[in-house]
């Protein structure tokens, strides 16, 4: 059933995967109360990362993507792996998105101090996006693609 979708279908998907990171990521900051000094000095050096976020991230997707091509057989596995791994992202990063902001702002308060992530939402970014993974990849031994005959 997974994998009844065509190979056009699965493109479409991991190219809309694709989006979702980058309007995920990019949103991260909605609704967050960020002080005005921070938002400035970010809306000053953002124009030339933003330009760098939307010119190497496709370019990423498209070398990963452009690897399913150099395998023999279908290639809806790995466009099936790739948009589970790129819309897990922004996903696990939304709901600790507040605690990196103030472990970064404190970072910012005390320059001098050791510079230390928040490890709380390091271990659940990771465990989501592990458990993405994992469920992706059980659906997958699960389908015809997992068999090794």
């Amino acid at each position: 059933m997974l994998f009844s979708i065509p190979e056009a279908g699965w493109w479409t998907i991991a190219i809309a995967a694709t989006a979702f990171f980058m309007l995920g990521i990019r949103a991260l900051p909605a609704g967050l109360d960020i002080p005005d000094d921070v938002r400035a000095e970010w809306a000053g050096r953002s124009g030339r990362g933003k330009r760098a976020f939307y010119v190497r991230t496709p370019l990423f997707a498209a070398v990963v993507l452009a690897t399913s091509l150099l395998r023999p057989g279908p290639s809806s596995p790995l466009l099936f792996l790739f948009s589970v791994a790129f819309a897990a992202i922004p996903i696990a990063i939304f709901p600790v998105r507040g605690r990196m902001l103030r472990a970064y702002l404190a970072q910012r308060e005390r320059p001098d101090s050791e510079k230390k992530p928040d490890r709380p939402a390091m271990a659940w970014i990771a465990a989501v996006v592990s458990v993405a993974i994992l469920a992706a990849v059980l659906a997958l031994m699960s389908s015809p693609y997992g068999s090794l005959t």
